[in-house]
């Protein structure tokens, strides 16, 4: 299970350099990054670790680490400091803070930091539900089947959890390309099997790409399409759901609105909306938006993604915020020849490269389908503190 970190920090520099601190372990991901003038009264973005650039003189800044230490409810903290200092690790200690930092941070100092965690475990006679994802774009070439592949790569490495992913494009679905695998059996089975399925066939049905990411691809020809209905569909996604067997489902629906489509979009925990920064993809997205409201959707656990994100393109995020009356939740760097290489190989991105600032960004956001269970165990002592900076000054 991923270890997560809200991060609070004093300027973008130094958001960057921890970021990369974080990212130097296989363990960890960032689900929120927030400037210190922008601290919650209680942090709710279901990290595990709260990780800030601590400023000296600022006693709101002291009261609020003080306050969020002392509740049990609210993940460790981990402090970093520009020059460290006796009476400042005191100090520290006294707050209730779990681990200081100084520059320079060395990867293996912060790996065994992140050893000194107690393990984040789901609650034990919980069993897992599984959430189910739909990804949908406001026209074609958006990325729908890139999202969805390196989503659901990331989120079975992360986790050490069975996900399955359904290319639900019936018309075009390329999954399998995108994974370079020739399935034996497609959606087109699994649909005529419907009213006889068992835990044992189904999952003989799906298509191992490894131990943990399972693939429902599309049929193979469009004639076989037919048999895919709404009915048919949801009987089998809430068989799978019922299984238990896996953490996520992510559903790639294209991008055309049908009674399929649909379907997925109702049966979903969360949907994301896919565009990009051209205003054809935009002014659709809207549209798309307006159809949910007539459709009795509007109340959708939505997201609005903008892939191939240039910050320097000719809309910012608050010009598109503006136009679609909605705030754009994630972006997805532009990087057109990594990505077409991974897509030739039929490798994720996230695996292959995993170092991109693409993939991280893609780390950030699957950050955010992960659980946030409680901690297994009581807090250790936070005598280490000392003990580290200690060994640091021999």
């Amino acid at each position: 299970m991923a270890i997560k970190f809200s991060l609070f920090y004093q300027t973008p520099e130094t958001c960057e350099y921890l970021k990369d601190i974080i990212y130097s372990s296989q363990q960890t991901v960032v689900v929120e990054n927030q400037g210190l003038e922008r601290l919650p009264e209680r942090v709710n973005s279901g990290a595990n670790v709260i990780f800030l650039e601590y400023q000296e003189g600022h006693p709101e800044l002291d009261q609020w680490i003080k306050k969020t230490a002392a509740d049990h409810r609210n993940p460790p903290i981990f402090l970093y400091l520009h020059e460290i200092s006796t009476e400042q690790l005191w100090k520290a200690l006294r707050f209730g803070v779990k681990e200081c930092f100084t520059h320079p941070i060395r990867p293996e100092e912060f790996q065994e930091a992140l050893d000194r965690l107690p393990q984040f475990l789901p609650l034990s006679g919980e069993a897992a539900k599984t959430k189910v994802i739909t990804i949908l774009g406001s026209k074609g070439g958006v990325g729908t089947t890139f999202l969805t592949v390196n989503l659901a790569y990331l989120l079975a490495q992360a986790e050490n959890h069975q996900v399955l992913a359904v290319d639900l494009d019936l018309r075009y679905g390329q999954m399998v390309y995108f994974l370079d695998v020739k399935p034996q059996y497609t959606l087109t089975e699994v649909i005529e099997n419907v009213e006889h399925l068992d835990d044992s066939y189904l999952k003989s049905l799906f298509f191992h790409w490894d131990k943990n990411l399972q693939i429902l691809p599309a049929p193979a020809r469009l004639e076989e399409a037919e048999a895919v209905t709404a009915e048919n569909l949801e009987k089998v996604i809430n068989f799978v759901k019922n299984l238990s067997t896996y953490s996520h489902v992510l559903v790639d629906a294209g991008h055309r609105l049908d009674e399929i489509s649909i379907k997925a979009l109702e049966l979903a925990d969360q949907v994301i909306l896919v565009a990009d920064q051209s205003v054809p993809a935009l002014s659709n997205t809207r549209k798309v938006l307006e159809i949910f409201d007539l459709l009795g959707l509007g109340e959708l656990d939505l997201e609005i993604w903008l892939n191939c994100w240039e910050k320097n393109g000719d809309l910012s995020l608050e010009d598109v915020a503006k136009f679609l009356g909605r705030e754009v939740k994630g972006t997805v760097p532009f990087l057109a020849r990594e990505v077409k290489a991974s897509i030739n190989e039929g490798v994720p991105l996230a695996k292959s490269s995993p170092n991109l600032s693409l993939c991280q960004e893609l780390r950030n956001l699957a950050g955010r389908f992960w659980e946030a269970p409680e901690p297994n165990g009581e807090r250790q002592p936070r005598w280490n503190l000392f003990s580290r900076f200690l060994r640091r000054k021999k």
